[in-house]
């Protein structure tokens, strides 16, 4: 894919949405990336516009015991192009698609179906779209793994109660991603094997490492995210983890600031844009309220960035 790898740049101005499920809707590996240019090319001008729905799936599917049927992309997709009018588009969607289930033929098709659609109906409003694979499910991470992960033949899974081999479908899926051509994306990148390579490397260390929940990665897993989509997006290969990964509020002076200005941003244009998650996002501003508090907060985070110029890692 011509947009990532040794080809891709910073571009110096650009408008980033990001479509996924609650991994995305924390945001965490989301405001890295931020951070990233903030500290590092404060001169690069980069919107990055966190749109991530908890239990959102792009495949429409839902297991029987979910609390409520999952929100599908498509239910706020045209809505959600129209009013962030994007000029590149990153979607990372799979964890859910595959609803905890063993693989099977009609639920993979359901994900590639979906993710076609939403790649080509993103390509015809005119932005640029790039595909991420799913991480992995992490099983050694999962509370009470013994009691909760079922084998093939239970009569029924759900996020609660996984198959237990469901690192399997989301590899499939994976493999799936990468395989797209210019024909179907205009770009992807892969977060599923370094998240497994991470995982490996942690547990050889420590046997009980705790890499998040088993489907939600913790502050170290979301920083192999960023460092993924920096190096396949824009061709930067940091040296070094930040120190605000392991301790972001006494590490840096303003990595605390752009975290609260994501969050700030994140749901307010989640609930303008709206959504089909019961759930909605607490104490979530009006758009212009949230966009005059951020434009506060990106003065601090200047002024926090210039006390602290040891903070911008390479």
């Amino acid at each position: 894919m011509p947009m990532f790898g040794e080809k891709a740049t910073i571009p110096a101005k650009k408008r980033i949405v990001f479509l996924g499920d609650s991994i995305t809707d924390d945001g965490t590996y989301i405001s890295y990336l931020d951070a990233y240019f903030r500290l590092r090319k404060p001169e690069v001008e980069l919107e990055l516009i966190n749109l991530g729905v908890s239990s959102e799936t792009a495949s429409g599917l839902s297991e029987p015991a979910h609390p409520f049927p999952r929100p599908c992309v498509f239910d706020r997709l045209n809505r959600a192009l129209a009013e962030t009018e994007p000029e590149w588009v990153v979607v990372c969607y799979g964890m859910n698609d595959g609803i905890y289930y063993p693989l099977s033929e009609e639920r993979f098709e359901a994900y590639k179906a979906g993710m076609r659609r939403l790649l080509r109906t993103i390509r015809a409003a005119g932005a640029k779209a790039i595909a991420v694979t799913p991480p992995p499910f992490d099983p050694g991470a999962l509370d009470r793994a013994a009691e909760r992960l079922r084998p093939a033949n239970a009569a029924e899974f759900s996020y609660d109660t996984p198959y237990e081999d469901y690192e399997a479908v989301l590899k499939t899926y994976a493999d799936w991603v990468l395989e797209l051509d210019e024909s179907r994306a205009d770009g992807v990148a892969s977060i599923h094997e370094p998240m497994l390579a991470w995982i490996r490397e942690a547990r050889e260390k420590d046997p009980e490492y705790r890499t998040g929940d088993g489907i939600h990665p913790n502050r170290q897993g979301h920083w192999v995210i960023a460092k993924s989509l920096l190096a396949e997006l824009f061709g930067v290969k940091p040296e070094s983890e930040p120190g605000y990964v392991d301790d972001p509020e006494g590490a840096s002076a303003a990595y605390p600031l752009v975290w609260e200005r994501h969050r700030l941003l994140s749901a307010a244009w989640k609930e303008h844009v709206g959504h089909t998650n019961i759930w909605k996002a607490e104490g979530a501003l009006p758009l212009a309220e949230a966009k005059a508090q951020a434009a506060e907060l990106e003065a601090r985070i200047r002024a926090a960035a210039e006390s602290r110029p040891e903070e911008r890692f390479v």
